[in-house]
């Protein structure tokens, strides 16, 4: 596995970075962060500060007691600006991940859905991404059970891991990721 830690300069400013940089939680306060290029401010995206550019890598994120949340990976040039739909994740052509929202599952690349056929809550979501295969796969970690699988082929850059915790949703969404 890969450690990562959060970049906060990226995260939205309605989410709050752990101290160790390894969770992000919604919040509805507003924190005070400078704006500056690299941050997301529309979606509620958090990128690793970590760029993997080779080999394979594989990440657990826990997702326990979530009823929203994305989670991906996507090349440095994801836009972070304005509301289209290229900014989330999954939607343009930076970026590859898994949506869980209203208890259903969507696997995401270039604003593809694919919907899986999955109904129970998870709660450690696994990522794995392959330089030398050009495959970014997503597992339900405990019984290591494939989710989904994109073959991207070549990776024309490196790669951070993404995540989006979702709104609170009238406090069935509270939990950090």
């Amino acid at each position: 596995s890969s450690e990562v830690c959060l970049d906060q300069e990226t995260a939205h400013p309605r989410l709050v970075i752990s101290n160790k940089c390894d969770s992000a939680t919604y919040t509805e306060t507003w924190q005070q962060h400078e704006d500056n290029p690299k941050r997301f401010d529309t979606t509620l995206n958090v990128i690793s500060l970590q760029a993997f550019s080779f080999g394979r890598h594989y990440w657990e994120i826990d997702v326990t007691g979530k009823t929203y949340w994305e989670l991906g990976v996507t090349y440095p040039t994801i836009p972070r600006k304005g509301s289209t739909e290229d900014c989330w994740l999954g939607r343009g052509e930076e970026s590859w991940c898994v949506e869980f929202f209203e208890g259903e599952y969507t696997a995401w690349h270039g604003g593809v859905p694919h919907q899986l056929p999955f109904t129970e809550c998870f709660c450690q979501i696994g990522v794995l991404c392959s330089f030398p295969a050009g495959l970014v796969t997503f597992l339900e970690a405990e019984q290591m059970t494939p989710l989904f699988s994109f073959c991207a082929g070549t990776f024309t850059d490196c790669l951070h891991l993404a995540l989006c915790p979702g709104h609170d949703h009238g406090g069935t969404n509270a939990k950090p990721m």
